[in-house]
């Protein structure tokens, strides 16, 4: 599957912001500016790298910042991402970096 990093935004953006998201996905913030937030996607060998920020640190952020950074289980955000992602992309793995977690996306061989 040949996919763009704009279509790539486009998909990322429509799975974060749904109204009904899996339990996973709830302490990811949702995307208010997917050029400024989703727009750091790093393509490599095949692949590509993205960040995806925690409720309380995304960017222009207005509110109280959560004391405690939210829990992430990269297992069950990697499956939740694998659902909703189109058939030739699957996530390889995600790593929890603090204020965010790093995805990592690869195609998908036929």
């Amino acid at each position: 599957m040949n996919i763009d990093t704009d279509k790539l935004v486009e998909i990322l953006t429509g799975v974060l912001n749904a109204p009904a998201r899996s339990p996973a996905l709830q302490p990811l913030a949702r995307v208010k500016y997917p050029g400024r937030e989703l727009g750091h996607i790093t393509e490599y060998g095949g692949g590509f790298s993205i960040r995806l920020y925690k409720f309380g640190h995304e960017y222009k952020h207005r509110g109280p910042v959560p004391k405690k950074l939210p829990l992430i289980r990269p297992a069950a955000v990697q499956a939740a991402l694998n659902d909703a992602l189109p058939d030739g992309l699957s996530v390889t793995a995600v790593r929890d970096c603090g204020k965010f977690i790093e995805v990592f996306i690869r195609r998908r061989e036929p």
